[in-house]
């Protein structure tokens, strides 16, 4: 049963795994151990302390398994902006379609009298590494095989039952051992040598996503997305067969432009307007985007000078 409903995530294009819920409670005992072991600042701590949930949520079944999915993704989209009559190109990373596979693991569900329900706020990068479904990078960003890192997760509990144990250690890719392109590329320093953990403060996809004015320490011609940051990604040779699959047919007329960089409420976009934000996954950070796409246009500017 397991098996049939991984090979029907491989052909909706992403990765699954069924794993028993009793793994959550190793998975518990180990970052409580990294978490007595590594100096974390206060955002790393409070993700650990506070975010994370080790307990099934309360169903009105029996939960047995977490069904974790790797959802595939474009690698990225370029998206062009109208204003002051000219077309400005820039980067975007692009939502994934959960609702798709939502609705293939609730069909699969139903049609085999399972039930599921969404896990929120379970270690997923963690949990997709030691059940084997994926490997850290250097940069602190899991990878699968064939997917690269065009992916993000999403975790259901269900009461089907987990028939097979793929459970590990933690793992790292065996590439990163001997490759520091990531480490070189980081625009921010923000990747270590030393250790395990990337300096999230430093980042650029944190300071991207996160509002108010940018660090003084960043240089200004780091900036190349609207949100988050794709420099180690894109560097990354684990993602190279990932590379063309981009978006390229987005595009914002100068009216839609300026109501980005007014920061105007989505509430009241027309409707072409907020698919193409919740497309693209503004809204997730909204209240970024109008800084980011600011200092994006008065970049493209400087550089025509």
């Amino acid at each position: 049963m397991n098996r049939t409903l991984e090979n029907i995530a491989v052909n909706h294009g992403d990765r699954l795994r069924v794993i028993s819920v009793n793994r959550l409670r190793d998975l518990e005992g180990i970052i409580k151990d990294f978490r007595a072991q590594e100096e974390l600042n206060n955002f790393q701590a409070w993700i650990i302390d506070d975010l994370y949930q080790f307990e099934p949520i309360q169903a009105h079944f029996k939960v047995n398994s977490i069904i974790l999915i790797a959802v595939h993704h474009p690698f990225y989209a370029k998206v062009d902006f109208y204003r002051k009559g000219r077309k400005k190109t820039f980067l975007s990373p692009v939502r994934p379609d959960f609702e798709k596979t939502e609705a293939y693991i609730k069909d699969f569900a139903e049609k085999n009298g399972y039930n599921v329900i969404r896990a929120e706020n379970i270690p997923l990068k963690r949990l997709g590494v030691h059940c084997g479904l994926a490997e850290y990078g250097r940069n602190n960003i899991t990878y699968i095989d064939g997917l690269g890192s065009n992916f993000s997760y999403l975790a259901f509990f269900s009461d089907m039952e987990a028939q097979y144990d793929s459970w590990r250690e933690v793992a790292n890719a065996r590439l990163c051992n001997t490759c520091n392109l990531c480490i070189d590329a980081c625009p921010t320093d923000a990747i270590r040598k030393d250790r395990f953990l990337i300096d999230n403060q430093r980042c650029l996809s944190f300071i991207n996503e996160s509002p108010g004015d940018f660090p003084d320490w960043i240089p200004a011609n780091v900036h190349h997305t609207l949100y988050d940051c794709l420099i180690c990604q894109r560097t990354c040779p684990m993602n190279k067969m990932q590379l063309n699959k981009v978006v390229d047919n987005i595009s914002f007329s100068e009216e839609e432009t300026d109501m980005l960089l007014e920061g105007n409420p989505i509430d009241g976009f027309p409707v072409q307007l907020k698919e193409k934000v919740y497309k693209l996954g503004l809204d997730v950070w909204y209240q970024a985007i109008p800084r980011n796409l600011k200092v994006l246009f008065e970049l493209s500017e400087c550089a025509q000078e």
